[in-house]
């Protein structure tokens, strides 16, 4: 395991393209609920529903693309720009709550982990997510599992220096991450996701968008090129896939009798 330097400094990457109103709601929880000092970096990859005009008003460094460059360039070049010791690759769906950055950066220094993730909850925002934040971190502070989150990664800058960045031959989203993580990892980095912190995710969002209004063919390309690179599928063989599925099975079910939670929730309307 590598062991990764103390935390003095905090930048947060958060690529957007529209959602102009889950910005705004990501941007807000942010504010509210980070007590550490930190640098906000705002990525945007060519909005045209106000969310351009929108971010001239905010406090952060705001670097404008022509087009969509999609999540790999855009996280790429908001490390570029960011200057802390660890940093935050965040997606715009996301809200945060109280002492979340606090919390992954605790995780992080005590299990000597180059990248970490909080819990989350996915789908409807129909419920108080401040109280159920309380009541879940507090059920669910020792729960840990070997894996990351994508919509909220804290990654040492240790990581970047070593690793490089990610690799933008993925298109738009997807598998870039993956990719990422299993670099880290052969280049002797551990990961985690706590359940000390939980985030609210409302899901694909973005994807979702682009997928409806400009294309549908780039998830199959990022596979192709994943498969190629990795020589091997995202999932594995047929017997790899099947372990893998019974494990989170088991997992879901030890978290729900131990802690009364999964820390990958999901919230239905």
């Amino acid at each position: 395991m590598s062991r990764t330097r103390s935390v003095k400094s905090v930048s947060l990457v958060i690529p957007v393209y529209n959602q102009l109103d889950y910005t705004k709601q990501c941007l807000e929880s942010i504010a509210r609920c980070t007590d550490q000092p930190y640098e906000l970096i705002l990525v945007d990859n060519a909005s045209t529903d106000g969310t351009r005009e929108f971010l001239r008003d905010v406090q952060a460094t705001v670097i404008t693309n022509p087009r969509n460059l999609g999540c790999a360039k855009a996280w790429n070049q908001g490390v570029r720009a960011s200057h802390g010791d660890v940093v935050g690759i965040l997606n715009n769906d996301i809200i945060v709550t109280k002492g979340w950055i606090e919390g992954l950066v605790k995780f992080m220094k005590e299990e000597g982990h180059g990248i970490v993730s909080p819990a989350a909850r996915e789908g409807y925002l129909n419920y108080d997510l401040d109280a159920y934040a309380r009541e879940f971190t507090q059920s669910c502070k020792g729960a840990m599992r070997s894996e990351l989150y994508g919509a909220c990664l804290v990654i040492s800058r240790d990581v970047f220096d070593r690793v490089g960045l990610f690799d933008e031959a993925f298109a738009y989203g997807g598998c870039e991450d993956i990719d990422f993580f299993w670099r880290a990892k052969a280049t002797g980095f551990s990961v985690g996701l706590t359940g000390s912190v939980l985030i609210h995710h409302f899901s694909m969002v973005t994807q979702d968008a682009i997928k409806r209004s400009e294309t549908k063919i780039y998830p199959a390309e990022n596979l192709a090129h994943f498969k190629k690179k990795w020589n091997r599928t995202v999932r594995g063989n047929w017997a790899v896939r099947r372990w893998t599925d019974l494990k989170r099975k088991w997992v879901r079910r030890y978290e729900r009798l131990r802690y009364g939670h999964t820390l990958i929730e999901k919230c239905y309307g």
